[in-house]
């Protein structure tokens, strides 16, 4: 039985804490602050509704931290930074426990909260709001094909997600093969997504389950790419049950990557 806590943004944290209370059997989630008595007894009645066994409570200390195996930090969508002080509960965290981050710039937060916190940066990952799904049905649109036969590869930072190509699949045929160059430029121009909730969900359900039962998943989430200035950027990430076990090694075109060492860059300069 895995313990997580869900700790910030309470907007953010409780239509979290459903979802995954739905989506995973014989969890205990806990969400850490304020939250009126009537909206967490809606949520519990969610969860039963379901038929969950999911244990679903709140608290108002960080008490309950030493004892989470995930903690998801949850900052608001519509900030930069986060819109919580977290000095309060660096010292509750468990050392071995991993830390989720949700919010807008999450490659910022995720280094900040790296810092902050110190020890193994791969225990540290980012949840981005704009998620491949926009992409996987943008391009699943354009060819005219169910999204879920769509395979999307991408990188970026917190101001822009770059879509690879030669990485992207149509049931395992190179999208090249449905969508002209053209097509293809205009996929990999869309550089601002909307952020929804909605797009966190599935993200970070996804994250937390390989994480739990250590599926060594590559998944695209922001992880540290440097083991010194642990510099977060959004990559594609094997992960298990130690977090970031590994981030996936890019064959990229000259043109490519000369926007990968861009995006490394301005990494660098709002990450120091």
């Amino acid at each position: 039985m895995s313990t997580i806590s869900l700790l910030g943004d309470c907007q953010v944290a409780l239509p979290l804490a459903i979802f995954l209370g739905q989506e995973s059997q014989y969890t205990k989630i806990r969400i850490v602050g304020s939250i009126s008595p009537q909206n967490l007894s809606t949520a519990q009645d969610c969860l039963a509704n379901s038929g969950s066994y999911t244990n679903l409570d709140q608290c108002q200390s960080g008490a309950s931290l030493n004892g989470s195996d995930i903690i998801i930090i949850c900052s608001s969508l519509h900030k930069t930074s986060l819109s919580f002080p977290l000095d309060p509960f660096i010292n509750r965290i468990n050392s071995n426990a991993k830390i989720l981050v949700v919010g807008r710039s999450v490659c910022r937060l995720s280094a900040d909260i790296s810092k902050m916190i110190g020890g193994s940066a791969c225990r540290i990952l980012g949840i981005p709001a704009t998620g491949s799904a926009y992409l996987r049905r943008h391009i699943a649109n354009q060819i005219g094909v169910a999204t879920e036969d769509i395979t999307t590869f991408t990188i970026g930072n917190d101001q822009e997600v770059q879509i690879i190509p030669q990485y992207c699949r149509v049931n395992g045929i190179p999208i090249q093969h449905f969508l002209s160059n053209s097509q293809i430029n205009e996929i990999i121009s869309l550089k601002r997504i909307p952020i929804s909730i909605d797009l966190i969900k599935v993200s970070l359900a996804q994250v937390v389950n390989a994480i739990i039962q250590d599926k060594k998943r590559l998944l695209t989430v922001a992880s540290s790419t440097h083991t010194t200035h642990h510099i977060f950027l959004r990559l594609p990430t094997r992960i298990g049950q130690t977090g970031a076990e590994s981030t996936f090694p890019l064959d990229l075109e000259p043109q490519q990557l000369e926007k990968f060492t861009r995006l490394v860059t301005n990494c660098v300069v709002s990450q120091i």
